[in-house]
């Protein structure tokens, strides 16, 4: 009888009790069951059970070979379950929760190449919250990964980052005209001073600008205030005031396909005080990640790669 299967028979003869009701579990008859003991005690010249008619008991070699044999044996099952999942074809339904925006600028752009790669996978995208206690969320949801922005916060959970992102500085163009504004203007002390600026509830309207060493910082006035990258995507196109955004938001279509334009495009503008606008992905802790989490995790690095590599789009 071959080895691992002695050692199946050694666990549950142990957590039985009894040899004949180790061999019930596991289909074998008793005699068979039996030799799997002896075979193992006569490899380890030692009892691993004291016998007697109340039933069977480990001896003290047989309480310490069990415990490895235990680890042995569950170790190799999950490396049975991993190897058959890597070779599984990715199918089934997969729940993705993520923010509206990142729905509809980074992850409905994918999909449909995803869906022609992944005939058997079927997609349900749920809207979720930027943050909070994913794991409870992700549970409570039933979502098999989440695309978040930001720094992911350390929530016991698996996270990948899939898009390294950067903030872009918009305004209409009217708006842009209307200011006077050109491409070598310096931020500070021009025509941006005292311009409105978009931006999300109980963020300061305050950007920090980099160049060769040098660093401007400029703060507005803010009159309108939104949870929706969407919707300052779409203020700021109609020409309510500058905004802040993250790059990916324009990563399927320009700012010019949106009515915006970038505006100190030689400057590297970020939030005062930063805030990172990264794109990772989430998914719980598990032994074995099936397929098709695999699958969109994979797909979705690769086109968040593809968009970093690419030229900066012109507005």
């Amino acid at each position: 009888m071959d080895y691992v299967t002695c050692l199946r028979v050694l666990l549950a003869t142990a957590d039985a009790g009894s040899l004949s009701r180790a061999a019930a579990v596991l289909d074998l008859n008793v005699s068979s069951a039996s030799r799997a003991i002896a075979e193992l005690e006569h490899d380890l010249g030692a009892a691993l059970f004291n016998r007697s008619t109340r039933g069977l008991h480990l001896t003290e070699i047989g309480e310490r070979f069990l415990g490895r044999a235990r680890r042995i044996l569950a170790d190799l099952d999950d490396a049975r379950a991993e190897a058959a999942s890597l070779n599984a074809a990715p199918r089934g339904c997969l729940r993705v929760l993520a923010s509206p925006s990142v729905g509809r600028a980074v992850i409905a752009p994918m999909l449909p190449a995803f869906l022609r790669a992944y005939p058997d996978i079927d997609v349900e995208i749920r809207s979720g919250p930027a943050f909070g206690d994913l794991s409870h969320i992700l549970i409570e949801s039933g979502a098999d990964v989440a695309v978040l922005s930001g720094r992911p916060p350390d929530s016991g959970l698996l996270f990948r980052p899939v898009l390294t992102g950067t903030w872009w500085a918009v305004a209409a163009p009217g708006l842009v005209a209307h200011m006077g504004l050109t491409d070598d203007q310096e931020p500070a002390g021009g025509p941006l001073s005292g311009v409105a600026c978009l931006s999300r509830p109980g963020a300061a309207p305050a950007w920090r600008c980099d160049r060769a060493g040098q660093a401007q910082f400029l703060s507005f006035p803010t009159r309108v205030a939104a949870d929706s990258l969407d919707m300052l995507r779409t203020l700021a196109g109609a020409g309510a005031g500058l905004a802040l955004l993250p790059d990916w938001m324009f990563m399927d279509r320009p700012p010019a396909a949106f009515g915006l334009a970038r505006i100190l495009p030689g400057w590297r503008v970020t939030p005062d005080p930063d805030e990172s606008c990264d794109l990772s992905v989430v998914y719980p802790r598990k032994k074995v990640v099936p397929p098709k989490t695999r699958a969109f995790v994979t797909a979705l690095g690769a086109a968040g790669r593809a968009f970093d590599a690419r030229t900066t789009p012109t507005p």
